[in-house]
């Protein structure tokens, strides 16, 4: 009798091992599946790409087709859902997905593997309530509209109105799809020094607990350094290829400093050129470099 009660015991554990881990072995399964580069991207993607995301005339033609494919598994794999009445449709998706993309275009690997779902409002939303302890404020602090979040459990929250904007118009420094998803890439690489440190003033000489920059101490110091000197810029009124919200703490600063590496990079390089270079080697990109051999040959 101990035996077979043994049995079903073992049987009843399985299962619900099983029925637990399924959600998880479903969402494998479609990555795997998207991730067929056998398989074209419609027709129409990179149209709808240059069309809207103008700095991907920028890249080279494999790279814009890699693109194209890393949207696509994005785009695929996640939950995506038009909240506060949008509805959300697949060219919506595309060009959030491609400027998500353009980030970790470099990088080996699956992007952005812990993000679970991506949330858009039509316009500025004023969230209700924090769910992210991480991102945690006083509620009377949180009565602003927002244009996105980040939240660390895996999910992007994003205006439209914002998000097209930030595709549309790519070099004006402001990027609501670059700064959230910087954010994301923030979390899952533990790029940032712990925020209790940050908020004391106690972040110098913090390394990050990550394995993913060249010199962790070396990208706190310049991280932090940086952040010093955009606050001591606004302090005096003087003009930054960084958006003064940056100033909030460590981890805007990183997700602004991402939003002027892409768009303003030769900008950026020339005023902070050691976080420039560390941007340079984190996304394995050289933006200013490329931008600037573009325009050469465009002129000749």
């Amino acid at each position: 009798m101990s035996t077979w009660v043994a049995i079903v015991g073992a049987a009843a554990l399985l299962c619900g091992g099983f029925l637990s881990l399924r959600p998880l072995l479903i969402r494998l399964a479609a990555r795997a599946a998207a991730r067929d580069q056998s398989a074209p991207v419609p027709d129409d993607w990179r149209a709808v790409m240059l069309r809207l995301v103008p700095a991907t005339h920028l890249l080279p033609t494999d790279q814009q087709r890699r693109l194209l494919e890393s949207a696509r598994e994005l785009i695929a794999t996640r939950h995506w859902e038009g909240c506060g009445g949008l509805t959300l449709t697949l060219d919506m998706q595309l060009v959030i997905a491609v400027q998500a993309c353009r980030l970790v275009l470099a990088l080996p690997g699956e992007s952005y593997p812990e993000l679970k779902a991506i949330l858009v409002y039509p316009h500025t939303f004023v969230p209700r309530q924090s769910r992210d302890l991480v991102k945690w404020l006083p509620e009377r602090e949180r009565v602003r509209p927002e244009l996105g979040e980040a939240w660390s459990s895996g999910t992007i929250v994003l205006a439209w109105d914002s998000s097209l904007a930030g595709g549309v118009e790519p070099s004006d420094g402001h990027n609501v799809v670059y700064h959230e998803f910087a954010h994301a890439l923030a979390f899952q690489l533990h790029l940032i020094p712990h925020l209790d440190a940050v908020e004391l003033g106690l972040y110098r000489g913090v390394a990050p607990l990550t394995a993913h920059v060249q010199d962790p101490t070396t990208w706190a110091r310049v991280l932090s350094e940086g952040y010093e000197r955009l606050c001591a810029r606004i302090e005096r009124r003087e003009p930054s290829a960084l958006d003064p919200y940056g100033a909030t703490n460590l981890s805007e600063f990183f997700a602004v400093a991402t939003e002027a590496f892409f768009e303003r990079a030769a900008e950026l390089r020339a005023s902070e050129p050691e976080l420039y270079d560390q941007l340079a080697a984190l996304y394995r990109q050289d933006p200013a470099t490329t931008h600037a051999a573009l325009g050469e040959v465009r002129t000749a």
